[in-house]
């Protein structure tokens, strides 16, 4: 059976017990990520270590943390090793809090990863976040952390969504062609472009009816897509990939979390107000 990308990235996640200055390590926090990124990592505490390709500098200020290129070598031996970017702890234990993980890409393209904490010294399992996306050169996706070593969930994480994020990924999707064709694409920036006015606006009713319309919309192409793909009919004219539904349906999920609970659209509020 053939392993998924992502299972042999967690292969590499295999974590000894290293001894530095007399003391065993109790925790790890290991983050590996495929695709077209370089990635910088910062801690609570403002320090950061990774790679920032725009400027090509390095940063090495978190104690005890590493990073670095590595590679996953393929079950094909005709097919080149997977090169992966790693961030890690060497020497001692990662300190509990709050973590911030910037990809930058390097290109146009799909990354996916792994966020994975290890409890060295305990035998209660460790946790683990994975996540995918779509990025392009010089653009930005964040994710942040917590890690709570002394906690049942070691590990808390989610994907920093504003609401510009999800124009980029459809704007990626359509550059891949994950999304297609041309009229999906523009019907759905319109989409957006109403989004975008609302919440210029503040009407938090109207922009969390545009993302539900928007979240149904893309559902309802990756439907047809999967009955076309099943009965291996001719493609459709307007399509979503699985990879791209996931992405965009993420995205979409995050900014209604974020929206006030609020029924009444602005014009409402208003009219409440002139009733007071």
């Amino acid at each position: 059976m053939k392993k998924s990308i992502l299972q042999m990235l967690a292969a590499m996640l295999v974590s000894v017990i290293a001894v530095g200055q007399g003391q065993q390590r109790e925790n790890d926090v290991e983050i590996i990520v495929k695709g077209p990124v370089e990635f910088i990592v910062k801690d609570f505490a403002g320090r950061m270590t990774g790679f920032d390709p725009r400027s090509e500098t390095y940063f090495k200020e978190i104690p005890g943390a590493s990073y670095g290129t590595g590679g996953v070598d393929t079950e094909d031996p005709t097919v080149p090793a997977i090169v992966i970017q790693e961030f890690g702890f060497g020497t001692g234990s990662p300190s509990p809090g709050k973590y911030s993980v910037s990809l930058i890409g390097t290109g146009l393209g799909v990354f996916e990863g792994r966020i994975v904490v290890t409890r060295l010294l305990s035998s209660s399992t460790g946790a683990s976040f994975v996540f995918k996306g779509i990025i392009n050169r010089n653009q930005v996706v964040g994710y942040l952390f917590v890690f709570a070593p002394d906690s049942a969930n070691p590990l808390t994480a989610e994907k920093e969504v504003p609401s510009s994020i999800l124009r980029q990924d459809l704007d990626n999707s359509y550059k891949l062609k994950l999304l297609g064709e041309k009229e999906l694409h523009r019907d759905l920036s319109h989409r957006l472009d109403k989004l975008e006015q609302y919440l210029s606006d503040k009407d938090s009713a109207k922009a969390h009816h545009e993302l539900e319309k928007f979240g149904e919309k893309i559902e309802d192409v990756r439907d047809q897509t999967i009955k076309t793909e099943q009965k291996k009919q001719k493609p459709l004219k307007h399509f979503i990939t699985a990879d791209a539904y996931q992405i965009l349906q993420e995205d979409v999920n995050a900014l209604l979390k974020q929206l006030p609970d609020e029924k009444k659209g602005k014009k409402e509020k208003d009219d409440d107000k002139g009733d007071d």
